[in-house]
């Protein structure tokens, strides 16, 4: 039987070719035609299970547009096997670890979550493509949900994922993560992109507390460390070691003075200020409020956007010191001084007008050197 592979919640406005893997625009009845043997009518047979609700006077309709996968040993009639299928998806989270590490923060149209980038991998009868058939987990198993007939969307786009955003791959970053040789990097790197994106979906089913504890064993599984502060402290500072010797303390409203007042123990630099503030968070988030113990200064909120930025940062140095990866101008930029975040409550606004919040403040100042180098250069 054919399988089908594609994200539902993506326009692709033009073919893309990463490694192995090509992107190809679907439109209902136009794009991609025929394909590997698979007509026109049976991708809209397989989409048209996904769609928008009503909205307003505009009934719900199908997808009018996204995206499909394809691989470049795809043979004709797109059948795969089971142990493809799961290897594919495999890659498809590498697709979308690496869309959410160029996506931008704080921004309007250059904003999406994990599960705008979901990919679908369906198996379809070419005479009946509409009938499909989802596996659902259970405590004791798993079951099999058949969806029949084509009448109704059997799939809506979820409100917390923007139809209009646009998507931006790392594509550097995708190549090397699809180079990954067996072994216990690739382990650990997949284990942490699966915790990463289950915290970065935006679902109102995934609270904060529970996006908290993910980030943390993401971060802890790809550095390699037991769950314990002082290793972490230690094993994060070995990774980072760009940054300057002299520790910055750069100024803000959190300024050196405000953290070491708290954490006023092993603290020789912002990061490990970070590293205790985020470890009070986590527990808080895990077990409750501890007596005796020393809450976070940052909100969940700030130590969720503050991690999701940082994460794909790890991942990249490890994928360099395997061979597989080179840093750009940005990642030298990033990994020497993101510090400067820590100076400030990251997404409190900037004034009463609250057109901007700090996070936009900290990366301007922490990226506007390169920038303004890259400019004095284009104009010599």
């Amino acid at each position: 039987m054919a399988v089908v592979f594609f994200l539902p919640w993506v326009a692709a406005a033009e073919e893309l070719r990463i490694a192995d893997i090509c992107l190809m625009p679907y439109e209902r009845g136009r794009l991609p035609g025929e394909l590997l043997g698979i007509p026109q009518a049976a991708f809209d047979g397989v989409l048209g299970n996904y769609g928008d609700r009503e909205l307003g006077s505009q009934p719900s309709h199908p997808v009018h547009q996204a995206a499909l996968v394809i691989w470049n040993d795809d043979t004709p009639g797109m059948e795969v096997s089971d142990v493809q299928i799961q290897q594919r998806l495999v890659q498809s989270s590498y697709l979308a670890f690496s869309a959410l590490a160029g996506r931008s923060l704080c921004s309007a149209f250059e904003y999406y979550n994990a599960d705008t980038l979901q990919v679908v991998a369906q198996r379809f009868d070419i005479a009946s493509p509409a009938q499909s058939c989802m596996t659902t987990r259970r405590r004791d198993g798993g079951t099999q949900n058949m969806l029949a007939g084509s009448g109704g969307l059997k799939f809506i786009r979820p409100y917390h994922v923007d139809n209009r955003a646009g998507i931006s791959i790392d594509t550097p970053l995708l190549e090397a993560l699809l180079k990954l040789p067996d072994g216990e990097l690739k382990e650990r790197i997949d284990e942490a992109i699966v915790s990463f994106l289950r915290a970065n979906t935006d679902a109102p089913s995934m609270d904060e507390r529970s996006e908290l504890i993910l980030m943390r064993v993401a971060i802890d599984t790809l550095l390699n460390v037991p769950h314990d502060k002082a290793a972490f402290r230690r094993a994060i500072n070995e990774h980072f070691d760009e940054l300057p010797n002299q520790p910055i303390w750069h100024k803000g409203s959190l300024d050196e003075a405000w953290w070491r007042e708290h954490w006023d123990k092993n603290v020789n630099r912002p990061l490990d200020a970070w590293v205790h503030d985020f470890c009070a968070a986590r527990n808080a988030a895990a077990h409750g409020p501890a007596n005796g113990e020393k809450g976070s200064i940052w909100p969940r909120h700030n130590h969720l956007i503050f991690s999701a930025w940082l994460l794909p940062l790890i991942v990249k140095k490890l994928l360099v010191q395997a061979g597989l990866y080179e840093f750009s101008a940005e990642d030298k930029v990033a990994r020497a001084g993101f510090e400067v975040f820590l100076a400030h409550d990251l997404l409190a606004a900037t004034d009463d007008h609250e057109n901007k919040v700090w996070w936009q403040v900290a990366e301007s100042a922490l990226f506007l050197p390169l920038f303004a180098e890259r400019l004095r250069q284009a104009c010599e």
